[in-house]
């Protein structure tokens, strides 16, 4: 296999992760297209309605808001080795959704059920030869093989409504968003590439974070406030010290995140049920010149990738 430079950012109702992948080969009987540069994103809509993937060009411009049709309640979403794979954690009443959908990148061979039985699947990252999510009412972080096989909802437990993820340099990253409408969540975790070393307090003082992207010595995370109240996105070093909460302000309740090249990228929700969620903001990596609305006419987005050559 040949290292391609491809960073993948994703939520849940907030969640993001950036990892460097692997373009390996495609499925038995399959050959994906190459991933064109371009932004993904889910439109979760309101209460889980909306249902689609949307896609743009790396300047914005382009939107197709409904690229890939059909997904439920779409929340966490990456792009690895010429497929697209998003989460589809159902529509509202605590997220029943099972299933982990995929799609060439061309938008073609769409299997909303990619992966099944799992339990409210949120965010997602890819890393090597696996897949990761986060469950957010299992409160477990899963993985499975690229292939769709060898499924592990369990793969760690104690995670507190686990929404973001991200896996980067020997370690996997999640964000406790909590219950009671994220109330209770404060936590970034942390544990080892194995699932073991599990750190569920890794970096304290969070509110109720969502998406969460790490990149160039840096964790990133998006502070979606209880109640879907917050504003910011935050930021600290790899070992978690010199934690910032309001490294970026002006966000509206910003759910997924993604890092690529000089930006930062985060889905703004937008309130409660995402009623006034639209838009795809976009800032330099040290956090000046935030665009709140890098993209527009998304229906509530959370999850968002970046894919690149």
């Amino acid at each position: 296999m040949r290292r391609r430079g491809i960073l993948f950012g994703f939520g849940g109702l907030g969640a993001v992760i950036v990892v460097a992948g692997l373009v390996g080969a495609a499925s038995a009987g399959e050959v994906a297209a190459k991933p064109t540069p371009a932004i993904y994103w889910t439109n979760y809509g309101v209460s889980g309605t909306g249902g689609t993937i949307g896609r743009a060009a790396l300047t914005g411009k382009g939107a197709a808001q409904n690229f890939i049709r059909g997904a439920i309640g779409p929340v966490g979403v990456a792009v690895h080795g010429g497929y697209v794979y998003w989460s589809n954690p159902g529509i509202d009443a605590n997220s029943p959704g099972t299933t982990i959908g995929r799609a060439t990148v061309a938008g073609t061979k769409v299997r909303q059920k990619f992966i099944g039985g799992l339990n409210s699947p949120h965010s997602l990252a890819i890393s090597g030869n696996y897949i990761y999510w986060a469950s957010r009412y299992g409160n477990t972080i899963g993985r499975a093989r690229l292939d769709g096989t060898g499924a592990n909802s369990n793969f760690i437990t104690g995670a507190t409504g686990p929404w973001g993820i991200a896996v980067s340099g020997g370690y996997i990253y999640w964000t406790n968003y909590g219950s009671n409408g994220g109330s209770d969540g404060t936590t970034i975790g942390r544990a080892n590439l194995d699932g073991t070393n599990a750190n569920q307090t890794f970096i304290t003082g969070a509110s109720a974070p969502a998406g969460i992207a790490v990149s160039r010595g840096y964790i990133y995370w998006a502070n979606q406030g209880a109640n879907l109240t917050g504003t910011t996105i935050g930021r600290a070093n790899l070992d978690g010290s010199a934690v910032n909460e309001s490294f970026i302000r002006g966000a509206d309740s910003p759910a997924g995140i993604a890092v690529s090249g000089p930006y930062i990228y985060w889905a703004n929700f937008g309130g409660i049920h995402g009623t006034r969620g639209s838009t795809i903001g976009r800032a330099n990596l040290d956090g000046t010149a935030a665009n709140q609305h890098f993209i527009t006419g998304a229906k509530s987005p959370v999850g968002v990738t970046i894919a690149t050559r």
